[in-house]
């Protein structure tokens, strides 16, 4: 039975670093602005890749004469493609072999919701596509790969802290909090990524000379400096609160390690967040950003799992 956990293990832990790869390749491809270097879907200009031949490149000139080809962008579109479409095998592999298993009944739901999950995931692919990246449907896709990533990582903690004999409940409800504080945080970014609204405000503490502008609170989905603070008033909430929370998990033996992580990436992920601000969003630092931002996220995950 160990060795059966063992390999579903090692299969999640290749499916969820590929998953990782895929979110950054679609926060990189966003950065740039290639997310519709390819008007169509899953080909590209037609193509199974990005046209690069003369031949392909005066077919795709002759199919679309108003979408000049940029080559460079839509390879790194193309690229994102392959690398979600291999995860997406991954994950059918690992979720059919989990579903097969006599051993593994405990844990039905999770490949099932892995499954579906996929399936909206292609479906918000095309639709970001096709629907020429409207806000909620690349935050949703955002949002579904996320999901993808933490289900993928619950099933690896899972296996790991299944036999841990140090485990408590007293933190269970806090911990909760704290998932859900840092998931609407990072679902507050990524609606500032898709509207662009990273630099409504190009200084710190202030926007744009104002400690608190004028919010339109009605507009949250057009006015683009309303849109940064609340991400700004957000990422306040969530600081304090995880602040707090990792000072009371380090007095916990058993949770001391998880603590010292939280508060270290929630250090760095601050000190991004003003540095992208101040910097004028270079797209490495931003892309650094949504990765710490991640990272907070899974170690979260964690110290709920190994709380529960």
């Amino acid at each position: 039975m160990i060795a059966t956990h063992r390999k579903y293990s090692n299969l999640a832990i290749l499916t969820f670093i590929l998953a990782f790869i895929v979110i950054l390749l679609g926060a990189f491809t966003r950065l740039t602005d290639a997310g519709l270097s390819c008007p169509d879907w899953p080909n590209c200009y037609g193509y199974l890749t990005a046209p690069h031949t003369d031949m392909q490149l005066q077919g795709a000139s002759l199919s679309y004469p108003m979408l000049p080809v940029n080559v460079k962008k839509a390879w790194t579109e193309m690229t994102h493609r392959y690398f979600a479409g291999t995860e997406g095998i991954l994950i059918l592999i690992l979720s059919l072999s989990m579903l097969c298993s006599t051993q593994n009944r405990k844990s039905i739901g999770l490949p099932i919701v892995l499954m579906g999950l996929v399936l909206v995931q292609i479906l918000l692919g095309m639709l970001t596509v096709t629907a020429k990246l409207k806000p909620v449907i690349v935050l949703s896709h955002l949002l579904t790969g996320l999901s993808i990533l933490s289900v993928l990582w619950w099933i690896i903690l899972d296996f790991y802290y299944r036999t841990s004999p140090h485990r408590t409940t007293r933190f269970t409800p806090w911990i909760t909090l704290a998932l859900l504080l840092v998931a609407g945080q990072i679902a507050l970014g990524g609606w500032v990524s898709t509207h662009y609204a990273g630099l409504a405000c190009v200084d710190f503490p202030y926007c744009n000379g104002q400690l608190l502008p004028t919010l339109q609170w009605s507009q949250l989905d057009s006015d683009l400096i309303s849109i940064h603070m609340l991400h700004r008033i957000g990422a306040l909430i969530t600081a304090t609160y995880l602040t707090l929370l990792s000072f009371c998990l380090v007095r916990h033996k058993t949770f001391r390690l998880a603590g010292i992580m939280i508060l270290s990436l929630l250090c760095l992920q601050i000190t991004l967040g003003i540095l992208n601000i101040l910097w004028l969003r270079p797209v490495l630092m931003a892309l650094a950003h949504q990765a710490v931002g991640i990272l907070l996220l899974l170690t979260v995950i964690a110290t709920l799992v190994k709380s529960t």
